[in-house]
């Protein structure tokens, strides 16, 4: 599942302003929501709270997938957010987190999430670098074009 091809410069969010975990959540959530107001309900940012409370999404090495399941949506939703000067998310090793992929499931569709999931960790681990390169690029264009680089590189 290429992951850039779900993402579009309005889902990226460049320049991430919070400085917490919470901030973080609140700040993505309503830019997933902005866009798809009819479908979330302001509901977003509360289930995202629930699922972090139950254990961290930061896998290590920069990045974190906060993540929910909700009722209403056809397919997953996924928004990426950056922050150059990082998170402290409780990453299991312990580092600030960078790179926030925000995916929302449908929730009578839990395995669409799952392949998510299971991509974006799997791109993680084959590139350890994403962090960094992502962080790097200039515009929301530029992300998505590393995105897809990096994804290709790694299918090879």
């Amino acid at each position: 599942m290429k992951l850039h091809s779900l993402l579009a410069e309005d889902l990226v969010l460049h320049r991430l302003e919070a400085r917490d975990r919470d901030g973080i959540l609140r700040e993505m959530a309503a830019g997933l929501e902005a866009r798809q107001k009819a479908v979330f309900g302001g509901r977003l940012l509360r289930n995202l709270q629930k699922r972090e409370e139950m254990g961290t999404t930061a896998i290590g090495y920069g990045v974190a997938i906060p993540h929910c399941r909700m009722k209403g949506l056809k397919s997953p939703a996924l928004l990426l957010g950056l922050s150059k000067e990082g998170v402290h998310f409780k990453a299991v090793d312990g580092k600030l987190s960078h790179v926030f992929f925000l995916l929302v499931a449908p929730e009578d569709n839990p395995g669409a999430g799952l392949r998510l999931l299971a991509a974006i960790a799997a791109l993680t681990r084959k590139t350890r670098t994403l962090p960094s390169k992502l962080l790097k690029a200039a515009t929301a264009a530029d992300v998505l074009e590393t995105l897809r680089a990096e994804e290709e590189k790694t299918r090879a």
